[in-house]
């Protein structure tokens, strides 16, 4: 006790009452502790943390709170709008704040983005990133980085090849039309239900020979039963069920996903904080569980087959099938494969529900933002339409629809102005210069020509932002207008290249890590295109309801005022006379 009233009497902070008491001053020598503490932690992540960033020079948006940063800017707009308005300001190359005073390195300068997609061992996704997908999918190609990525799609590019797409064509077309018969049947009936749309119909909604459709819902349905077939020799049959397990299990997930709430940011960049149990967790934690279910009863099966028909064992050179998941298990089972070259049960089960849902949901998501922008455009569907219809086969092949102009032009277009994923996250694994194409004024009022990452740095690739750049596409880069695309049209981009690995878009990314289904996903659509488009005309709902983005793992509709609905695309849907 003498002891600790000598330490007492020396701290000159403690008043002289409080030196009697070895309680009180304990308590005031903690609250001054814990002063000092805040205080080193406020000096390291604001003033020392601003001091000593590289690229300190960079301008960009003042943070709105101490704290949030702009996360606040981000949770009141749909996906990327803000930096939209921030290169007006700035330039394509500009830095913000998040939480707790992070900064974060933005670029849309299409220098920068093909360097840094071409250079992805550097720039790998962030850990927090790869967690939370790793969490939903397992460790497959989409989250793999460094060697496990190229062993992985080194054994998945047999799978995605022009020759097995083509195989895969008449999958696209039965459930294209398996999906036009199950519109008629929706619009012929007698009963509006929860089948067609979440919400019923209001008053002026109700046109004779029509019906209000959550085509969203049918492409999802859709697309998932063909990635079963495609991929998996399986159909799910989500088309003749409407409560299938799989795709109830995706709505929820994206459903629960669709609100990018402060504490979402959190747990996605303090993992630490993911052991709270929120519903939003609970839910996507509910439907994960179900989708790797469903995935590994696909594996065992399958398993089982071969099992049957080769008791000696096979070796690699062995034909038990041509489909994604007979190309899995053959690296996983095949008894003349080095051991770097297998793929483990973990990694088989974590290509599955990657395909089950990448495979699916980019495709459907795709879809319906084209027959909304048709909806809304309609010379531009009707101009599509008539290209459709001076094909004289109702199962056309793929080189024939790859040779209609204005359907490559159309979905081009949508595709630029709503790709699916809006952006991604990548961090620097080292000491790096980035080049711009497009100098930016610094704060010191000098043009910045490069940009000095330091190791650690977060990035974002802005898929939607590129797509958009007035440096690449125009001044009308925000319009919708198909014929920029066309050849004999002046309205083409301009001579500038981001690195994407289909055309001058960003959509699918570039560089190593570009989507290795991006053929599929295009030949797909374009088959269920090209048989909805002869098939029925899609129209805005007369009472023109609100459609705003959503971005959980892919970016989506949801309608104003029906949230509680979740998300959705109603559209008008009417058949064309036959």
């Amino acid at each position: 006790m003498n002891k600790v009233k000598e330490i007492l009497n020396g701290l000159p902070l403690l008043p002289s009452w409080a030196r009697s008491s070895p309680k009180i001053g304990y308590a005031i020598y903690g609250v001054e502790a814990i002063a000092v503490v805040l205080l080193a932690v406020y000096l390291y992540m604001w003033p020392w943390r601003e001091y000593t960033l590289p690229y300190r020079n960079l301008r960009g948006p003042k943070a709105e709170h101490w704290f949030w940063g702009n996360v606040r800017t981000f949770l009141k707009s749909e996906p990327m709008v803000p930096h939209g308005r921030w290169i007006k300001e700035y330039g394509p190359t500009f830095r913000y704040r998040v939480i707790a005073g992070m900064p974060r390195f933005y670029t849309a300068d299409p220098a920068a983005v093909s360097y840094i997609l071409n250079h992805s061992d550097t720039f790998p996704k962030p850990p927090q990133t790869r967690k939370a997908m790793a969490d939903m999918l397992g460790n497959g190609v989409l989250v793999a980085e460094g060697h496990d990525h190229k062993r992985q799609r080194k054994l998945l590019n047999p799978s995605f090849s022009p020759a097995a797409i083509k195989g895969m064509v008449p999958i696209f077309y039965d459930k294209s039309y398996e999906l036009k018969e199950k519109f008629i049947s929706l619009i012929e009936g007698d009963l509006i239900t929860t089948e067609s749309s979440p919400t019923p119909p209001v008053k002026v909604d109700v046109v004779k020979g029509t019906r209000k459709i959550d085509v969203m819902s049918w492409l999802g349905k859709t697309t998932l039963d063909v990635i079963g077939l495609a991929g998996f020799n399986y159909d799910f049959k989500a088309l003749e069920d409407p409560n299938n397990e799989l795709a109830e299990a995706y709505r929820k997930m994206f459903s629960a996903g669709m609100e990018v709430t402060i504490g979402a940011i959190i747990q996605a960049l303090f993992p630490i904080f993911q052991i709270i149990p929120t519903e939003r967790m609970r839910t996507v934690r509910a439907s994960t569980k179900k989708t790797k279910e469903i995935g590994q009863r696909l594996i065992d099966e399958k398993k089982r087959a071969i099992a049957a028909a080769h008791h000696d064992g096979f070796e690699k050179q062995a034909d038990i099938g041509n489909d994604l998941l007979s190309h899995l298990i053959k690296a996983n089972m095949a008894s003349d494969l080095r051991p770097d070259q297998k793929l483990s049960d973990e990694e088989v089960l974590a290509q599955i529900t990657t395909f089950m849902l990448a495979g699916n949901e980019t495709s459907s998501t795709a879809l319906t933002w084209i027959l909304y922008s048709l909806a809304q455009h309609t010379e531009t569907q009707k101009k599509l339409r008539d290209e459709a219809m001076e094909v004289p086969d109702e199962r056309p092949s793929l080189e024939t629809l790859n040779a209609l102009p204005y359907m490559d032009a159309v979905i081009r277009e949508v595709l630029r102005l709503c790709a699916p994923a809006p952006a991604t996250m990548r961090q620097s694994m080292e000491n790096t210069v980035v080049p711009l194409s497009v100098p930016v004024k610094g704060r010191d009022g000098k043009m910045i020509e490069s940009i000095n990452l330091p190791k650690g740095a977060m990035l974002m690739i802005p898929i939607l932002n590129v797509n958009t750049l007035e440096q690449v596409w125009g001044p009308d880069a925000d319009k919708f207008n198909p014929e920029r695309f066309l050849k004999s049209s002046s309205l083409s981009s301009n001579d500038v290249s981001v690195g994407g690995v289909w055309g001058n878009l960003l959509t699918f990314l570039g560089g190593t890590r570009n989507c290795i289904g991006y053929r599929f996903a295009l030949a797909e659509i374009k088959v269920i295109l090209f048989v909805l488009i002869r098939g029925f005309e899609f129209e805005e709902l007369p009472s023109k309801p609100v459609i705003e983005r959503k971005a959980s793992v892919v970016m989506r509709p949801r309608v104003v005022g029906e949230e509680k609905a979740g998300l959705q695309m109603p559209l008008l849907v009417r058949p064309l006379s036959t």
